[in-house]
């Protein structure tokens, strides 16, 4: 069997400082045949200037699409940019601060051909900093490839897949069998995972096949900025249940979309609605337990929304709400060490 068509969806905005090392490493892959879409989200560096050096001084098989210059719009509206511009049956993101390993295009390609039914594949990846130093050797613990599909007994909307966005790769249906994504939904990955898992199953592989870079500036919450008082922490520890929030809308237009198009079973569009909702009743409890400004009135709301949508059993709601409880009550510099210093990202 052939190996399905690969589309790079190559991201980039104000990383000139990296910008370099990651398209040499996507352009070097050791697949014959692929193609790289790269959308500058009009960088005001020298992002751009570098990507065209490079494009003019490679001799290699892969077809490449520089999208003309465009106002920004953000990850979201340059990803969908690139998506209208691909071709390939596999889509595979790429950041311009990250470096793919030179197998990592083959390895994606082999997994879908070889997995029909997979729609979703997250590999392993190596955390650097910003000079390329290691800070952790391996971001998943396991051994070998997890598959996750949907299960109506689940209470955990990604249905237990602890996927990293950074290394994600989909079919062509997850863009393609739906509108575009809309521009208010933080990162492509969270859109791309629920509709993944709607259209059949996502895998998190342990081979490593991706540096992800942290180096205080990222355009997703992997990174910690050094030097910042704990009430900038706690914000910045605060952006990542906001962005859970916002995701909602997106989500809950996916799925009115795949109902309305018979894509999947109304009793699954049901269960996914009822997770999405208790996501976003969580990250609203997360967000005011966290943010230094939240007010206890907030507070008493996103409890009383919590309690009435979340489908959970009334034990686990009340665990959940005395954790969430107890950090707020934690003093400002503290909670910050516990929700900042301490956190996985």
């Amino acid at each position: 069997m052939s190996l399905p068509t690969i589309s790079v969806i190559f991201l980039a905005y104000k990383q000139e400082a990296y910008i370099r090392e990651a398209l040499k490493a996507v352009l070097t892959q050791d697949l014959p045949d692929y193609e790289v879409i790269i959308g500058d989200d009009d960088s005001p560096d020298t992002t751009r200037r570098i990507i065209e050096e490079e494009i003019a001084a490679y001799r290699g098989p892969a077809r490449i699409i520089l999208l003309p210059v465009a106002p920004n719009v953000g990850v979201i509206r340059n990803f969908n940019r690139c998506v209208a511009a691909s071709s390939g049956d596999i889509f595979v993101a790429a950041a311009g601060d990250d470096v793919s390993h030179p197998t990592r295009l083959r390895r994606i390609a082999e997994f879908f051909r070889d997995h029909p039914d997979c729609t979703a594949h997250y590999s392993n990846a190596r955390v650097t900093n910003a000079t390329g130093g290691v800070l952790r050797p391996t971001w998943y613990h396991h051994q070998g490839i997890l598959f996750r599909k949907f299960d109506p007994a689940s209470f955990h909307l990604y249905q237990g897949v602890q996927f990293c966005g950074a290394t994600g790769s989909y079919r062509g249906d997850v863009f393609r069998k739906f509108p575009p994504m809309p521009g208010t939904t933080g990162g492509e990955d969270g859109p791309a995972i629920l509709r993944a898992l709607l259209l059949g199953s996502a895998a998190v592989d342990s081979e490593i096949l991706l540096d992800w870079r942290w180096h205080g500036a990222n355009m997703s919450h992997g990174s910690k900025p050094k030097n910042l008082g704990w009430r900038d922490k706690l914000r910045r520890a605060a952006a990542w249940p906001a962005g859970q929030k916002v995701h909602r809308r997106g989500y809950r237009a996916d799925l009115a979309h795949a109902e309305q198009a018979g894509l999947v079973a109304p009793e699954v569009i049901a269960r996914f609605r009822s997770l999405v909702d208790d996501v976003h009743a969580q990250a609203s409890m997360k967000f005011h337990c966290t943010h230094p400004n939240a007010r206890w009135s907030a507070i008493g709301m996103a409890i009383g929304y919590f309690w009435r949508v979340s489908p959970r059993g009334v034990v686990w709601k009340l665990r959940f709400l005395v954790k969430a409880i107890a950090k707020k009550l934690l003093p400002g510099p503290l909670r910050a060490v516990v929700l900042f210093d301490f956190s996985k990202f």
